[in-house]
């Protein structure tokens, strides 16, 4: 009983980091603080246990555990007990929405047409050549999603959605080139871009050849997120618009269709300041948020669809538990998938690229999102 006791205190040790860690990820603070407080929460998770272990090595086996380290270890199992019952009650999340339906998935097996190319380095692609890692298989899936204002005249618009592409160039140019083409083949109405769009200074030319090649036939929209506010944002936002895409990260743009128009309006925040401008008159708003924790704000506001990314699907995923790490404050629960409350609707995108070369059970993903009347 003693070994089930401390194993299960240890796997709520890890846990309470775990979350501590995503909530940590979730907040807008300045990033040097948030890696620092990071790996603060990495030494006491390592840390904790090595101290218990000699504490327990020195004291007599006939002497109960010290008080204070036995009331954390409760406390650790109550963590325990608390997440496995979120993970478990997420299957049936009320928020999960249950009207969008996925028509088609078809996956690009890029790591295959494009070999040792496709990552920057021998070590790096001897990681994506590990069994099972789908970081250059990425998905294209089409989604079917009824909104309750959607005018008839806006009836089949179809938005890509594409996030967190991360070009750093541990993943080649090839590579984005290749996935953007796939999406011109969709022949979408509008793209959305919702962030972390460029990693490294270099990878700012490389819009040209990639995002610069979008021909959707009403226009090309972007946000910027987190990881882009940590190099030169302006001039990623420059070339991004000299390439013909609209910013819509500090004022709304209204494109029609049929002589009905649609408002498209971008939520940068936690990390850059501006909020979206909306009147409340707009017959359909599109909002672009890099993360889902604006999702409260959105329904607030009456928005009647939000693309957001951000948390990668949790990119390294653990059936039945689904994702681990997520950089939000509400932990894992929205790491991906379309949610809906009210008439609001959220689709969360995995991303389409990444930094960490490991994805499992959580392969890259663009999604192509058709609009229909609910």
């Amino acid at each position: 009983m003693q070994t089930a006791f401390w194993l299960a205190a240890l796997l709520g040790h890890g846990a309470l980091w775990v979350e501590a860690v995503n909530r940590l990820h979730g907040l807008g603070w300045n990033r040097k603080l948030i890696d620092r407080l990071t790996l603060v929460c990495g030494v006491a998770c390592a840390g904790i246990p090595i101290a218990a272990a000699i504490l327990l090595l020195r004291t007599s086996p006939s002497q109960p555990a010290p008080a204070g380290l036995e009331a954390y270890a409760w406390f650790s199992i109550a963590v325990l007990a608390v997440v496995i019952l979120t993970r478990i009650g997420l299957h049936w999340d009320p928020q999960r929405d249950r009207q969008t339906t996925k028509t088609d998935v078809a996956t690009v097996n890029i790591h295959q047409s494009h070999g040792a190319a496709a990552m920057r380095d021998a070590t790096l692609h001897r990681l994506a050549s590990l069994p099972g890692n789908t970081l250059l298989q990425p998905q294209l899936e089409s989604l079917t999603v009824p909104l309750e204002r959607l005018p008839p005249a806006l009836e089949g618009l179809k938005v890509a959605h594409l996030t967190d592409l991360h070009m750093s160039g541990r993943i080649t140019k090839p590579y984005f080139v290749d996935l953007l083409q796939k999406v011109n083949d969709w022949r979408p109405d509008i793209v959305c871009v919702t962030g972390d769009i460029v990693e490294h200074a270099p990878q700012i030319d490389w819009i040209d050849d990639t995002l610069g090649k979008l021909t959707p036939a009403l226009g090309s929209f972007f946000i910027l997120g987190n990881h882009d506010k940590k190099i030169d944002h302006d001039a990623v936002r420059r070339r991004l618009v000299e390439q013909g895409l609209i910013d819509v990260g500090d004022s709304p743009a209204t494109v029609e269709r049929h002589g009905v128009a649609l408002t498209l309006c971008g939520d940068e925040r936690p990390w850059f300041a501006s909020e979206p401008s909306l009147t409340g008159d707009e017959p359909l708003v599109i909002c672009l948020a890099h993360t889902p924790d604006r999702f409260g704000w959105a329904v607030r506001q009456g928005v009647d669809l939000v693309l957001a990314g951000h948390n990668h699907g949790g990119q390294v995923c653990l059936p039945p538990f689904g994702a681990l790490l997520c950089p939000s404050v509400h932990g894992v629960r929205y790491a991906a998938g379309t949610f809906r409350r009210g008439r609001t609707v959220m689709h969360v995108g995995r991303g389409s690229g990444s930094l960490f070369p490991l994805r499992y059970a959580c392969p890259p993903e663009v999604a192509l999102v058709t609009l229909v009347v609910k």
